[in-house]
C-alpha cells in the first residue's frame, strides 16, 4: 500500500459510543444545540443569550468529545425545557426584562452553567491535545448538574409561568424548523433571507411557486434587473418552507469567472452548498433522491459559458432535474438555456411605476415633486438595480432632486457620446455614482479599488485591504465609500461587488482603457503568500486561481517564470489545504510554447512542468487516476525536453503508484520497467532507486500472484537497505517480506516480520509504519482467534493514525476495526464503528472519493455478512457506481465479486454469472490473480463459504 500523504484537516475527535442508541443520542444533541441557538437569536436578554449560549457550548464538547453521551440524557432534558422557559418569560411579555426575579434567577443559573462548561472544556482540552477518545464525565457530577439546573425550573415553575402570546407564533415556527431536522443531514448554510427591500414582485414569486409544483423554473431577465431578489423571496414562501423545510438551497455562482469553471468546479461548488462531502455525482444524486430538495443555481449564465464542460454541466443538471424530489430555479441573463429540464420560463421585467416610486423613496425619501422622481425612474427604464444606486448616489451627495435631475443629464449626454448612442441605465446609473463628489475627492484610487474588487471573484478581505493597495492611504475611507453607494456591499470580513457592477467594471473600464487595470500590488501581495504555508488559501483560492489564470494568459515570456512558479505554489497549498478540481489546467496545457522558447527561456520551461506535476498530484489526490496519469505523462515529456531525466523518470513513477492504485498492474510493471530502463540509459539509477523500485514491482508482482518473484525482490531491497543502514527502507521492505509469507500460508514467519516491523517502527518513531504494524499483527490475532488483543491492537493504531491529522488513514484503521467486528457476527458494533468513519470524514470537511467509496464497501460487506442482502446490493452498486467515475479497478474487482456472490444466493445464477464475468474481465485487464483479490484491503475479504467465485473459476458454476 502506498504511502498516504500526512496532511489533513484538524484532529480527530472519534465518537467511541457502542450501543444501539448512538444515532438517536447524536440527534437529540444536535436538535437541542439548534433549540438553543435560535432561542439565543431570539429572547432580547443579555444574560439569557449569554446561559443559552453556553449551555450550547457544553453540549457541543459532549457530542463531539465525550464518549459517555449516553449520560447525559436527563441533562439534555433540563437544557430543553430551560430553553422553553426562557423562551416563555423572555419572549412572551415586553416588561420580562424588568421582572427582578427572572433575572435574578438567570443570574443563578449562569453562575451554575458557567461551572458546568468550564468542566466539560477542560476534559475537551485534555482530550485534543492528548489525542484521547475516551474523554468522559462521571455521572455522580452530571447528577449534581442536573440539581442545578432542576432549581431554576422549578423558580420558573412557580413564579414565572406566563402564557405564550400569539405574536409570537413566528418565533414557535423557528423553532420547530430546528427540531424537525433529522439526523444525519450534512452542516450547510442556511438559505438567504427574504429581500429586505421587495416591491411589486409578489405576483412573480407567486407564478414560480405555483410552477415549481409541477417543473422547474427559469427566471429570465438583464442584469440587475431583480432575478436573485426574486429567487431569495421564493425560498421564504410558506408553501416552499412547508415543502422543503431545511432543504432550499441558493448556489451563487456571480462570485467565480466563467473562465473558472468547469465541470469538476461547478460539481464541487453544488457539492459544498449542499453540504455533501463528496464530488461523486452518485453521492450527490443519493442525496437529492433522498428527500424533497430546492434548489437555485444563481447566475447561470457564468457555467452556461464555461471554461470547459458546459454540455456536461447541462447533462448533470437534467440529470438532477430528472429527480422527482429536486425542483431546479435558474436565473440567468440568457435566454437560450441549454437543458432539456421540463420547465416555465418567467421573464422578469423592469418594476412598474409603483414599485419603482417605492423602491426610491424607500432609501432617498419622499421629499421633492412626485413628477421629477417619476421622469428619472423612467429615465432609469425603472430597472432595479439601477434605481438602488440612483437613490444611494444621491442620499450619498445629499442632493435635491433638481441637482440630481442636472447631474443625470449630464452622465447621460457623456455616456452618449463615448457610447455612439447607445445608452444603457445601469452602465449610466454606476457612471454617475463614480461621478458624484464623494468619489470625485476620493480620486482615481477608487476606480483602481473598484477595479480590483472586480477582478477578485471572492472580494477583498478586510484584513488584505493595506497589503493589496499599499499605495492608498486612505484605502478603508474608499471602500466605505462605495459600500455606502451600493457599489460594493459587506459578507463577514469581505468586501465585494454585485455580478452587473463586477461586469460593468470589468468590461467597460477595461476594455475602453479608461484606466488600464493594475494588478501589481495585488500580483506582489498573493505571490509573496504564496511562498509560505497557511490555511489561508481555502479563503483565497478562487482570487489566487484568477490571477494565475490571468497571468498565464498574458504575462510575457520574461515573467513566466514568476508565473509558474506561483502556479507550482497555488497548487502545493490546494493540495495540502483544500483539495479540489481546478480550472488551471485550461490555462497552462493551453499555452504553446516554441522549441526556440523552450532553449531561451529554461527555466519557464521548467517551472511549467513542475506545474504540471502538480496538477497531477492534485488529480491523484482526488483519487481521479486517469487524469493524474495524464498530467504526470505531459509533465515527464517537458522535464525530458528540458534534459531533466531524473525528474523524468520521477513523473513515471508516479505514473506507476497511480496505476497501481487504480489496481491496473500490467501497466504498473510495464511502467516501472521504463523507469528502469530510462534510469539505466541516463546513467541515473543507483542503488536506491533500484531498491525502491523493486519494492514497487514486488507489490505489484504479489497482487499478480508471482509470490517467489515478489520476494525475491524484496529480499534484494532489504540487503541493500541493510547494507546502507537505511531505518526507513529496511522497515518498508520488512513489511512486504511478511505480507509475502502470509499470503503464501507462513503465518508464523509473517508474524515474525511484522514484529520486527513494528519494533523498527517505534524505533523510528515513524507513525505510518507503526500503524502498518499493528495492523498486520492485529490480523494474525485475529487468524489465531485472539479477538481481544486484534481490538487493542487496533484502538492503538487508531489513536496514531489520528495524531497524523489523515483522514483517510485514520478511516482505514476504522475499517480494520470493522471488518474483525463483522467477522465475528457484531454487525451493530460494525456499523458504529463505520458511523464513526463517516463522522471522522464530516467532522474534517474533506476527504477523498476513495474513503467514501471503502466506508460504503466495508458497510456493504457488513450487510452481507448479517444476511441484508438487499441493503448489501444496494451498496455494493453505489462502490461500482464510484468506481466508473474514479477508475478504481482494484475496488471495483472486489465489488463486482461481491455482488456476484450476493446474486448467487438469492437465486440468480445468470446474474451471479454477469457479475463473475465482468470481475474476470477486469482480472485479466489489470493482470491481477482472481485468488489475490485482497491484499492489502484485507477488510473487504469475504468468507470461505462464499465460494460463487471459486466455483465460476473452476467452470462449476451451475446452469441457469
Amino acid at each position: 500500500m502506498p504511502r498516504p500523504n500526512w496532511r489533513g484537516k484538524g484532529t480527530a475527535k472519534p465518537s467511541t459510543s457502542e450501543t444501539k442508541s448512538h444515532d438517536s443520542t447524536i440527534a437529540t444533541l444536535s436538535n437541542v444545540i439548534g433549540l438553543l441557538d435560535t432561542t439565543k437569536d431570539l429572547v432580547p436578554l443579555d444574560v439569557a443569550k449569554d446561559v443559552l449560549s453556553a449551555l450550547s457550548t457544553i453540549l457541543t464538547s459532549v457530542k463531539n468529545t465525550m464518549q459517555n453521551k449516553d449520560d447525559f440524557t436527563e441533562i439534555l432534558d433540563r437544557c430543553e425545557k430551560i430553553a422553553n422557559s426562557i423562551k416563555r418569560s423572555a419572549c412572551g411579555r415586553p416588561e420580562s426584562g424588568n421582572n427582578p426575579t427572572l433575572v435574578r434567577a438567570l443570574d443563578e443559573l449562569k453562575s451554575s452553567v458557567d461551572g458546568i462548561e468550564k468542566t466539560v472544556k477542560a476534559k475537551e482540552r485534555r482530550a485534543l491535545c492528548y489525542r484521547v477518545f475516551s474523554a468522559s464525565v462521571d455521572r455522580e457530577s452530571i447528577a449534581k448538574w442536573k440539581e442545578h439546573l432542576d432549581s431554576f425550573l422549578r423558580i420558573c415553575d412557580h413564579e414565572l409561568i406566563v402564557h405564550i402570546d400569539m405574536e409570537i407564533g413566528n418565533i414557535g415556527r423557528a423553532l420547530k424548523e430546528v427540531t424537525d431536522m433529522k439526523s444525519g443531514e450534512p452542516d450547510r448554510e442556511p438559505p438567504p433571507g427574504r429581500p429586505s427591500m421587495f416591491f411589486g414582485r409578489d405576483d412573480l414569486v407567486r407564478d414560480a411557486v405555483e410552477s415549481l409544483s409541477l417543473q422547474h423554473v427559469v427566471l429570465v431577465g438583464p442584469g440587475g434587473i431583480g432575478k436573485s431578489s426574486i429567487a431569495k423571496a421564493i425560498l421564504n414562501e410558506g408553501a416552499i418552507i412547508a415543502k422543503f423545510q431545511g432543504r432550499r438551497f441558493f448556489v451563487r455562482f456571480d462570485n467565480i469567472d466563467a473562465s473558472q469553471i468547469t465541470f469538476d468546479t461547478f460539481i464541487q461548488r453544488i457539492a459544498d452548498v449542499l453540504g455533501v462531502k463528496s464530488t461523486r455525482l452518485s453521492t450527490i444524486r443519493t442525496y437529492l433522491a433522498a428527500k424533497n430538495v430546492l434548489i437555485v443555481l444563481d447566475n447561470a449564465e457564468t457555467f452556461q459559458d464555461a471554461a470547459s464542460g458546459s454540455d456536461r454541466i447541462a447533462d448533470v443538471i437534467d440529470d438532477f432535474g430528472s429527480l422527482p424530489s429536486v425542483r431546479i430555479v435558474l436565473t440567468t441573463r440568457n435566454r437560450r438555456v441549454s437543458t432539456n429540464l421540463r420547465r416555465t420560463i418567467i421573464g422578469v421585467p423592469a418594476l412598474d411605476p409603483s414599485a419603482a416610486r417605492e423602491t426610491f423613496t424607500q432609501i432617498y425619501g419622499t421629499n421633492g415633486s412626485p413628477a421629477i422622481i417619476d421622469k428619472l425612474l423612467k429615465d432609469l427604464d425603472f430597472h432595479a438595480l439601477s434605481i438602488n444606486l440612483l437613490a444611494h448616489v444621491a442620499t450619498e451627495n445629499q442632493w435635491t432632486l433638481d441637482e440630481l435631475t442636472r447631474a443625470w443629464g449630464r452622465q447621460q449626454t457623456d455616456l452618449l457620446e463615448v457610447g455612439g448612442g447607445k445608452l444603457q441605465s445601469l452602465s449610466v446609473t454606476i457612471e454617475l455614482s463614480l461621478a458624484s463628489s464623494s468619489i470625485k475627492r476620493l480620486g482615481k484610487d477608487a476606480r483602481h479599488v473598484m477595479q480590483v474588487a472586480a477582478f477578485l471573484p471572492q472580494g477583498i478581505n478586510k484584513k488584505n485591504m493595506e497589503s493589496l493597495f499599499p499605495a492608498i492611504t486612505n484605502i478603508r475611507s474608499i471602500i466605505d465609500a462605495l459600500c455606502r453607494l451600493s457599489l460594493m456591499y459587506r459578507k463577514a470580513e469581505v468586501f465585494a461587488m454585485l455580478s452587473p457592477i463586477r461586469i460593468h467594471i470589468s468590461n467597460a473600464h477595461q476594455a475602453r482603457d479608461i484606466l488600464p487595470l493594475d494588478l501589481t500590488h495585488v500580483r506582489n501581495y498573493y505571490y509573496a503568500q504564496l511562498a509560505g504555508d497557511g490555511e489561508w488559501i481555502t479563503t483565497e483560492d478562487a482570487n489566487v486561481e484568477r490571477l494565475i489564470a490571468h497571468d498565464l494568459s498574458r504575462a510575457t515570456a520574461h515573467d513566466m517564470e514568476l508565473v509558474y512558479k506561483g502556479c507550482a505554489r497555488f497548487l502545493y497549498l490546494l493540495m495540502g489545504h483544500k483539495p479540489r478540481p481546478t480550472s488551471l489546467r485550461i490555462a497552462i496545457l493551453s499555452k504553446t510554447e516554441s522549441a526556440s522558447h523552450h532553449v531561451d527561456q529554461k527555466e519557464s520551461s521548467y517551472w511549467k512542468a513542475w506545474s504540471i506535476y502538480k496538477l497531477g498530484g492534485l488529480a491523484a489526490q482526488l483519487c481521479n487516476y486517469r487524469e493524474a496519469i495524464n498530467l504526470f505523462i505531459t509533465a515527464k515529456e517537458l522535464f525530458t525536453f528540458g534534459q531533466d531525466h531524473e525528474t523524468a523518470a520521477k513523473c513515471l513513477e508516479e505514473v506507476a503508484i497511480q496505476h497501481f492504485s487504480s489496481g491496473n498492474l500490467s501497466a504498473a510493471e510495464e511502467t516501472l520497467q521504463e523507469v528502469l530502463r530510462l534510469r539505466r540509459e541516463y546513467h541515473i539509477l543507483s542503488p536506491h532507486d533500484q531498491a525502491q523500485i523493486d519494492l514497487r514491482l514486488g507489490n505489484a508482482m504479489v497482487r499478480k500472484g508471482r509470490l517467489q518473484e515478489a520476494m525475491t525482490l524484496f529480499m534484494s531491497a532489504r540487503e541493500y537497505f541493510d547494507s546502507t543502514g537505511n531505518a526507513g527502507g529496511i522497515v518498508w521492505a520488512t513489511g512486504c517480506q511478511g505480507e509475502v509469507e502470509w499470503h503464501s500460508g507462513n503465518c508464523v514467519a509473517a508474524r515474525q516480520h511484522f514484529e520486527t516491523r513494528l519494533s523498527l517502527a517505534i524505533r523510528m518513531k515513524d507513525n505510518y509504519e507503526h500503524v502498518q504494524s499493528l495492523t498486520q499483527l492485529a490480523r494474525a490475532d485475529a487468524r489465531d482467534g485472539n479477538y481481544i488483543e486484534a481490538r487493542k491492537l487496533l484502538e492503538e493504531a487508531f489513536t496514531l493514525a489520528s495524531e497524523g491529522n489523515n483522514v483517510d488513514f485514520a478511516c482505514r484503521v476504522l475499517w480494520h476495526q470493522a471488518a474483525l467486528s463483522s467477522d465475528q457476527g457484531h454487525f451493530d458494533r460494525a456499523r458504529d464503528i463505520l458511523v464513526r468513519a463517516f463522522d471522522e470524514m464530516a467532522t474534517h470537511g474533506w476527504q477523498s472519493a476513495n474513503t467514501t467509496a471503502m466506508t460504503n464497501d466495508c458497510s456493504a460487506r457488513n450487510e452481507f455478512f448479517a444476511g441484508d442482502y438487499k441493503k448489501a446490493r444496494e451498496l455494493f452498486e453505489m462502490v461500482v457506481d464510484s468506481c466508473d467515475e474514479m477508475s478504481d479497478l482494484e475496488l471495483q474487482t472486489r465489488s463486482s465479486r461481491a455482488l456476484g456472490e450476493i446474486a448467487l444466493l438469492e437465486g440468480d445464477i445468470a446474474g451471479a454469472r454477469e457479475w463473475f464475468t465482468k470481475t474476470k474481465s477486469i482480472c485479466d485487464e489489470t493482470g491481477t490473480h482472481p485468488d489475490f483479490l485482497y491484499v492489502w484491503n484485507e477488510f473487504s475479504q469475504l468468507k470461505e463459504e462464499h465460494d460463487g467465485w471459486k466455483l465460476f473459476l473452476e467452470g462449476h458454476l451451475q446452469s441457469v
